[in-house]
């Protein structure tokens, strides 16, 4: 992808009727790049901020970070109960050592998600047990930055719609391809904003 963010900014806004002034109240944001964080790494992180806020997913994250380097391994290896010591709920827990064993099971095939088509990626992260459409649309997005999805799922996105929809601007996230990702980034930034 050789588009520039102001580029982006403009194909979103040639392509949602109503949504211009919106675009140029929020700052520009960045051309997605890749994290360079292993997914075994990185997913686990996404698992844990979602349904929390960004406070409370950073003290759990950070509590969980302390432990595994006091014992010398990542996240994902720390045994199921420290996991629920650090503050995590059972079903994070178990998510985040599926990751674990997903990842020592098929390393090879982990490791070659960088690689991986978006839909072909999220079904291959979607097959580990209780990660689902929405933490495989946030790695897809921001770890491996895949520029054209939407993650419909996502609550906020969900509500940020329907906010614009009450000031007459349908948001029709089809159009904006190949930069759905980008839609999605600017309502999140709206809704941070206060702008809806």
């Amino acid at each position: 992808m050789n588009a520039s963010a102001e580029q982006i900014r403009q194909h979103l806004i040639d392509t949602q009727a109503g949504i211009e002034l919106l675009m140029l109240e929020v700052p520009l944001q960045p051309v997605l790049t890749p994290s360079g964080s292993h997914p075994v790494e990185a997913l686990p992180r996404i698992v844990i901020r979602q349904m929390l806020s960004l406070a409370v997913s950073r003290t759990l994250i950070k509590r969980a970070e302390d432990r595994a380097n006091e014992l010398g391994c990542r996240l994902a290896q720390l045994p199921y109960e420290l996991l629920l010591e650090c503050g995590m709920s059972r079903s994070k827990a178990t998510t985040i050592g599926a990751i674990e064993a997903y990842y020592q099971q098929y390393p090879q095939q982990m490791d070659n998600w960088q690689n991986l088509p978006t839909s072909a990626l999220l079904n291959e992260v979607t097959a580990i047990k209780g990660v689902g459409p929405w933490s495989a649309s946030i790695l897809a997005m921001f770890h491996f930055a895949h520029h054209d999805l939407f993650p419909i799922q996502d609550s906020s996105l969900r509500k940020a719609i329907g906010l614009l929809k009450e000031r007459d601007i349908l948001v029709i996230p089809e159009r904006a391809a190949p930069y759905r990702s980008y839609l999605a980034c600017y309502l999140w930034e709206f809704l941070d904003q206060a702008r809806l």
